[in-house]
């Protein structure tokens, strides 16, 4: 009887032990994920001297934050949104995550869709097409680091865009978005009403 005590009761450590495995590998999707976040913008503003591709504007309504971006299409030509205008946008929303930090020499890390958390999007392959529609929405209506990029742009282009969390939802959850995350955006301007 002693040894089916004993015997259960290992039984039940292990299972406690594998139970309590499992809770933290979920718990720690977001571990330490301000200072992640913040060294993943630190590492760009690090990079951003040497790297010709890497661009960044000041965020007007936070001047101590940049929002920085890669020209994935260049237009050289078309007229910038205004903050009162509305725009037509391809966009995909995503969260880094170790597969960023992996990705060593990667160019575009909105490439890696597939491997990151996308918290909303519009088009479904690696760029949009013809099946997917676009989303109108004003200038105004979204986050400060889309604001200041949006009013950048020139109909046509597509930039990845990282967006520091103050320039973002800040120390607020949105939906899937969790508080102090980095909004990494795969943008496309497709067409501005200046004046709606």
């Amino acid at each position: 009887m002693n040894k089916l005590i004993g015997l259960f009761s290992l039984l039940l450590v292990f299972t406690l032990f594998f139970a309590s495995c499992e809770e933290t590998s979920e718990v720690d999707k977001y571990a330490n994920w301000r200072e992640r976040n913040e060294a993943f913008i630190d590492s760009l503003a690090r990079t951003y001297d040497t790297d010709p591709e890497l661009f960044r504007l000041r965020d007007s309504r936070d001047q101590s934050q940049y929002v920085y971006f890669k020209k994935r299409v260049s237009v050289d030509e078309g007229q910038s949104p205004f903050l009162t205008s509305k725009v037509t946008v391809f966009y995909r929303g995503m969260l880094i995550n170790e597969a960023v930090f992996a990705a060593g020499g990667q160019k575009y890390y909105t490439s890696l869709y597939k491997s990151l958390d996308v918290f909303d999007t519009n088009f479904k392959g690696n760029a949009p097409d013809f099946n997917d529609t676009p989303t109108l929405f004003s200038v105004a209506g979204v986050v400060n680091g889309w604001v200041e990029a949006l009013q950048h742009m020139k109909p046509g282009e597509r930039w990845e865009i990282y967006i520091p969390w103050r320039s973002g939802y800040g120390s607020s959850e949105s939906g899937a978005i969790p508080a102090y995350s980095v909004l990494m955006l795969d943008l496309t301007l497709v067409d501005v009403d200046l004046y709606p």
